[in-house]
Parts: C-alpha cells; structure tokens; sequence
C-alpha cells in the first residue's frame, strides 16, 4: 500500500531538543532522513544550527552566517521531512509571520487536527531569522541555547519558506502553529524564521497540502529512553517563535 499523500516522517520529539537530548547516539543519519522525503526541517548534532530541505537538498544554516550543503553522514537529532506534492497553490499577502498561521488556517479550514506543509517563495520586504550556536556541553538545553542564538535582518531579499503548522494535540511532539525556515534564492542566507513580511502592494505565493499521515520514529538510545523530558510549553514558544 502506498503512503498517504504528504506523509510526514519526524524523526524525535521538540521535548527531546527542550531536554538537550542531540548526541549522536539520538540522532540519525541525513542520508536515512533523506529516504523519507524532499522537503523538511531540523537541526543538527549537538544542535549546530538549522536544517533546511528543498527539492531533496538539505541545507546547514550557521550561527556564524555561512551555510553549506549537508554530507550524507550529517547526523540529525530531529527532523521532519514529506515527499512534498502540493494540493493548492494561490498568491497571498503576507504583512508578518502571524498572517503566515492566518492564512493557513483560512485556506484549509477542515484541517485544524491536522499538519498542513506548505511553501511560500517571492520577494520579501524584511526577514528576521535566527541560527542557534552548538551546545557548549553535553545535554544543553535548547531555551539555554536560544538565549545567545544569532539573529540577523534582511532587506528586499527573494526567497523560499519551508513551513509547517502542526495542531495543537501536537505539544511537546512537533512546534504546534507555524514553524517555518527560510534560504534565499542565491543560497547565501538562511535560518528559522523569527519575522517575515513581502513587499508593500505585491503578493506572494503560497503552495500547501494537509499531510495524510504523520508517522513518528524515536531514538534508540540509552539516554533518550532514561531521561526524564521537560514539557516546557512556554520554553518551546520562547525558543521556536
């Protein structure tokens, strides 16, 4: 049997990260993650940075600015990725990143206890994402992490956001609302988006599909199966909004 359309696979939980879980012995391979789609985000080990996937390409975001084409052998502690075939595609205004969540849930409202993917490319008129350095010691924490992230604006800039909404059951799973990460066309910036706008009077445009199935696979490690996860729903908020 074939999977639903828009399957999403998610490898860990944002729990997982919250607690500082990110060793290589939590994490998997790109080249595995890459098996279950084209289109995603995550971090990586010791939560070196942001994770973009486009068209089957997995991008590294830096705190230091840089950004490079992953290697297969590339671990990841969480991640999630779907063989992305979008169902609409329309043009949108997008004032800010609230209106991102608004027009999702406009444009599938039968979706509400579902994650929907989508993608919005164009010209921006600001975008203020962020890269999060990699943990200074085994176990750090990701609200520790975000404290000192690197965050840095653009002006008048063309590119693509890779996003997801996931439902509110989804807390302590997935980053419930929007999550989404940006690249830009020339491939030299890039990292989680904290705030976007397009330019004044032009649309963008915005291709999404409800995903079919979620299917969610956890670590096999000792630490992951001993350690006591934080719920830390307003930490999560803090460090992914």
């Amino acid at each position: 049997m074939s999977p639903p359309p828009n399957e999403i696979y998610q490898f860990s939980i944002i729990s997982a990260l919250m607690s500082g879980l990110a060793s290589p012995s939590s994490s998997i391979p790109i080249s595995t993650l890459l098996q279950h789609g084209t289109f995603g985000m995550g971090t990586f080990e010791s939560m070196d940075g942001e994770m973009l996937i486009l068209d089957s390409t997995a991008y590294q975001f830096h705190a230091d600015g840089s950004i490079n084409i992953c290697s297969p052998d590339q671990l990841v502690p969480f991640a999630l990725i779907t063989p992305f075939a979008p169902s609409l595609t329309k043009r949108i205004s997008l004032p800010n990143k609230k209106a991102m969540l608004e027009e999702i849930d406009a444009t599938f409202p039968e979706a509400k206890n579902a994650f929907v993917v989508f993608k919005i490319e164009g010209v921006f008129k600001r975008v203020k994402i962020r890269a999060i350095h990699r943990q200074a010691y085994g176990g750090q924490k990701l609200a520790e992490l975000a404290e000192g992230q690197a965050v840095r604006s653009f002006e008048g800039v063309r590119g693509t956001v890779v996003g997801v909404r996931s439902p509110t059951w989804s807390v302590g799973v997935s980053v419930v609302g929007v999550h989404a990460h940006f690249v830009d066309d020339g491939r030299k910036i890039g990292g989680h988006v904290l705030e976007i706008e397009a330019e004044d009077g032009t649309k963008v445009t915005l291709e999404g599909s409800v995903s079919g199935s979620f299917r969610l696979e956890l670590p096999q490690s000792k630490e992951f199966g001993e350690k006591q996860l934080d719920l830390d729903v307003l930490g999560i908020e803090k460090a992914e909004g």
